[in-house]
C-alpha cells in the first residue's frame, strides 16, 4: 500500500509554490500533520526534517503562518518552538501571536462545568486501564488509544455523554479520543476565520478574501477545511 503524504513532504513544495503567489494564510494542525500520532499524547514531537521547511515558511513576508491544534496553546507552542507565527490552541479557544493574545469568553464561563466533568470522569473511568482525561484548561480530551479492555470505547463514550454532554458541554470524536469543549459555535474553522479577518488584516468578502490553506488529518479539522474550501 503506498504511503500517504505527510507534512514533511508537502511543506517544501508549499514553500516553492509560494514564490509567485500573493499574500496567503497557511494553517496547519499538529498531531497527525506536523507530528505522528503516538500512543501517549505527551510523547508527541515534530516529524524529522520538518523544522527547517517550517521555519522557511514562517519567514516568508507574503505568508501568515499558524498552528491550529486541539492541544493546549502552551503545549503546542512548546513542541513547535518557533516564533513569528500564530498559535491557536484548544480548537481555537485561545489564540496567540504577533499582536494577538485572546481567550474566547465562553471558555472562561465554561470552566466550572469542565472541572465538574473532569471529576466525574476520573471517578467513572478509574477502573478503565489505559484511558486518560487530559485537562487542557479550556477544553478536555479523553484518550482511549491505550485502553486495555474490550469494549472500552463504548464505556468511555457512555461516561462522556453522561458526565459532560448533560452539563451543556459539546462532545466531538477524533482518532481514539473524545473532545469536550464549551457548547458555542467556535472551532478550528472559526479560529481560521479569525486569523483571516483580524490577524491578516483583511475583511472577508466571499472568494475575494485572503486565500488560505489548511493542512490537517482528523475530524476536527473538517471545520477548517470548510472555511478555506
Amino acid at each position: 500500500m503506498p504511503r500517504l503524504p505527510h507534512a514533511q513532504d508537502r511543506i517544501p513544495e508549499l514553500v516553492a509554490l509560494r514564490r509567485d503567489a500573493g499574500r496567503m494564510l497557511v494553517a496547519l494542525d499538529f498531531d497527525g500533520t506536523l507530528s505522528p500520532i503516538v500512543r501517549r499524547p505527551a510523547d508527541a514531537a515534530l516529524l524529522d526534517g520538518i523544522v527547517e521547511p517550517l521555519r522557511r515558511l514562517v519567514a516568508r513576508p507574503d505568508t501568515v503562518a499558524a498552528i491550529v491544534s486541539g492541544r493546549g496553546l502552551a503545549d503546542v507552542r512548546e513542541r513547535v518552538a518557533l516564533d513569528g507565527l500564530y498559535y491557536a490552541g484548544n480548537h481555537g479557544f485561545e489564540i496567540e501571536g504577533p499582536g494577538v493574545d485572546r481567550v474566547h469568553p465562553a471558555a472562561e464561563r465554561a470552566r466550572p462545568e469542565l472541572e465538574a466533568c473532569i471529576r466525574a470522569l476520573e471517578t467513572a473511568l478509574a477502573d478503565e486501564p489505559g484511558t486518560e482525561v487530559e485537562d487542557k484548561r479550556w477544553t478536555l480530551s479523553i484518550h482511549y488509544r491505550r485502553a486495555e479492555r474490550e469494549g472500552a470505547e463504548g464505556r468511555v463514550r457512555a461516561a462522556v455523554e453522561a458526565h459532560c454532554r448533560r452539563r451543556g458541554l459539546r462532545v466531538t470524536e477524533g482518532k481514539k479520543v473524545f473532545e469536550v469543549r464549551p457548547d458555542v459555535d467556535w472551532h478550528k474553522g472559526r479560529a481560521t476565520e479569525f486569523l483571516l479577518d483580524v490577524v491578516a488584516g483583511r475583511e472577508r468578502a466571499g472568494d475575494a478574501s485572503l486565500p488560505a490553506i489548511f493542512i490537517g488529518d482528523d475530524r476536527t479539522d473538517e471545520d477548517a477545511f470548510a472555511v478555506v474550501r
